[in-house]
């Protein structure tokens, strides 16, 4: 559990919590959205924003995605799930935030702070059969130069899948994922372990082997896993393919020039 506690946030009347609403939905799915969290969130709740979307893919089993993102000072936190109807939606997600903000327990009514993690990880997107699925999405991000410590933070705190930065020590690409068992796993296209503690909590650094991102694509059609990470043959740089919740790919990769390796 993160020990920081969070600056005490301006206040807003909670009403106002803005909730985005895209695709066929039922019309007071705002309003439920609120009733459901603004007793979670209490005086968070009017800085923090929620997104409910339905997406128009046919055959999809869980059409509708939303999301939470809650602001604690200078803290983020967000949860994310899918579901296949509004009522089923609302209460994964309420499920779901709960159990983010234990990181930042303060945050969370008194009766709900102690409260046990209940339901896994949500489950990952769901991929259209392989030869409906397209890449549907590039994104180059500059990545931000953090400790491996900083980034597992991030990934647990925003709900990420992965997350991919620069590590502050070798100066390398590096993406964390979950491996399991409370371990987390860390790949750079050249592993480099100065700066990283392998222990606490329990890290396995290894390769992002080098490949295309066609070639990276063609594994994800016949494992159907929720990403690749890969060094890319063509930029020498970690990126990581992804299932979308529609149903397609996107991609992750960085901007600028590699750097060399300490």
């Amino acid at each position: 559990m993160l020990n920081t506690a969070p600056a005490a946030p301006l206040r807003r009347p909670a009403a106002l919590m803005p909730v985005v609403t895209t695709g066929i939905l039922p019309t007071d799915a705002a309003t439920v959205i609120r009733q459901h969290f603004v007793p979670i969130l209490g005086p968070v709740a009017g800085h923090s924003r929620a997104r409910i979307t339905r997406l128009s893919e046919p055959g999809l089993i869980r059409p509708i995605v939303a999301q939470v993102d809650v602001r604690l000072g200078h803290h983020g936190v967000r949860a994310q799930v899918a579901a296949a109807t509004m009522s089923e939606v609302v209460g994964l997600l309420a499920t779901r935030t709960i159990e983010q903000l234990q990181l930042f327990p303060t945050a969370l009514a008194r009766c709900l702070r102690e409260r046990p993690a209940t339901s896994p990880p949500p489950w990952p997107p769901e991929l259209r059969p392989p030869h409906d699925r397209r890449l549907a999405r590039h994104k180059n991000c500059r990545l931000t130069t953090m400790t491996v410590g900083e980034a597992i933070a991030m990934l647990e705190t925003m709900d990420y899948r992965f997350h991919l930065f620069r590590e502050r020590y070798s100066g390398q690409d590096s993406v964390v994922v979950r491996a399991g068992s409370g371990s987390r796993r860390i790949l750079q296209p050249v592993p480099n372990p100065i700066g990283i503690d392998l222990g606490s909590p329990p890290l396995v650094l290894a390769a992002a082997p080098r490949s295309s991102v066609a070639a990276a694509r063609a594994r994800l059609d016949l494992t159907g896993a929720p990403f690749e990470v890969f060094t890319d043959k063509a930029i020498g740089r970690a990126c990581v393919l992804y299932a979308r919740y529609d149903g397609h790919y996107g991609i992750l990769r960085p901007t600028g020039a590699a750097r060399r390796s300490a």
